[in-house]
């Protein structure tokens, strides 16, 4: 009896045979054919959106004929009714409509990925990441984001609040288009974009109100004052209010947090004005009357990363936010021409 070898090898798969067999499995469009084009569908999506053959022809600008053919086919390809026709209108089956919507969903995405193609051509990249200033008005962002999206509506934006320092780390380290601080850092450039206004405010019950006077830096050097660690305007001006002798201040992590130790009568603070509109508004909050400098401005300033001279999205965005701020759109709630 002749033995023949049992050939392993043959029966097993070779690293590249493997992936190729991965990839096969991967990639759905090479288990089955695609026999339904996006054009037969968006027949479709006329003949039921415009209620009839014939106003879809006009709106496609196709003979009736040409609609009427398409859609046989389709229905023939996929093997199931999508029309019926009483008399000389056209309504959609029940199985016309389970795959109505989700033929709308495949054309909607086809849109989007012209869309994104086009603004890689045109040197718009798919994101930008945007850090922003807690004294920033968010009223402002809003407006100027909506604003942008008009342009862009393809754009991913990645928002962040961000101290300084933060913002500073993300530029160097190239992670931030755009990013809007209280100062501009070294090897960047920047323009000033909104000026903010401060006041000194303090829960009614504080005991500065009942002096029934205006109140003197000699006054306010007696109490505590609540500080947002890591805001520079807040660091720069503790030496303008404060001098040799007064009472530590409490630093803070955020204006939140400043806001509820203001609200437990705990001391005062100099805060953003367009921030305590609903505190003051409810007398939680009162601005402290101060016999000089009553309040101070300081800049935000929009600086620009790296990739700006490449990145039209980020132009664009960056003149958006230029064009709201100059408007005063924060504060009287109008867009910009």
């Amino acid at each position: 009896m002749k033995i023949v070898e049992f050939n392993r090898t043959s029966y097993q798969h070779s690293p590249r045979s493997k992936r190729a067999h991965n990839t096969h499995n991967s990639r759905l469009y090479d288990v089955r054919n695609i026999h339904i084009s996006l054009k037969q569908w968006r027949m479709l999506h006329a003949v039921i959106d415009c209620d009839g053959f014939t106003e879809a022809a006009n709106y496609l600008h196709l003979s009736q004929s040409a609609i009427s053919y398409t859609l046989a086919k389709l229905q023939e390809q996929l093997g199931v009714p999508l029309l019926k026709t009483e008399g000389r209108k056209a309504y959609i089956t029940d199985e016309g409509r389970k795959l109505l919507e989700r033929s709308r969903n495949l054309i909607r995405e086809a849109i989007e990925l012209e869309a994104l193609a086009e603004n890689l051509r045109m040197g718009w990249n798919s994101e930008i990441c945007l850090m922003v200033d807690h004294n920033f008005p968010t009223n402002l962002l809003m407006l100027a984001l909506r604003k942008f999206s008009q342009f862009a509506q393809d754009i991913k934006i990645t928002l962040h609040e961000a101290t300084m320092h933060q913002a500073e780390k993300a530029l160097r380290e190239r992670t931030a288009d755009l990013v809007i601080s209280p100062q501009v850092p070294s090897g960047f450039t920047g323009d000033a974009l909104i000026e903010v206004e401060y006041v000194a405010v303090a829960h009614p019950a504080h005991p500065l109100f009942s002096l029934g006077r205006s109140i003197t830096p000699a006054d306010l050097k007696r109490q505590v004052q609540m500080i947002i660690f890591n805001s520079k305007d807040f660091m720069q001006n503790n030496g303008k209010h404060h001098s040799v002798g007064c009472l530590q201040p409490w630093n803070v992590n955020s204006f939140d947090t400043a806001i509820a130790a203001l609200r437990e009568c705990l001391g005062y603070a100099w805060l953003p004005k367009h921030r305590l509109q609903d505190w003051l508004a409810r007398d939680e909050l009162r601005i402290l009357p101060l016999d000089v400098e009553s309040t101070y401005k300081t800049n935000l300033y929009l600086v620009q990363g790296n990739s700006l001279g490449s990145n039209r999205g980020v132009k664009k965005l960056a003149e958006v936010l230029y064009s709201f701020a100059a408007h005063g759109a924060s504060s009287s709630g109008m867009e910009p021409t």
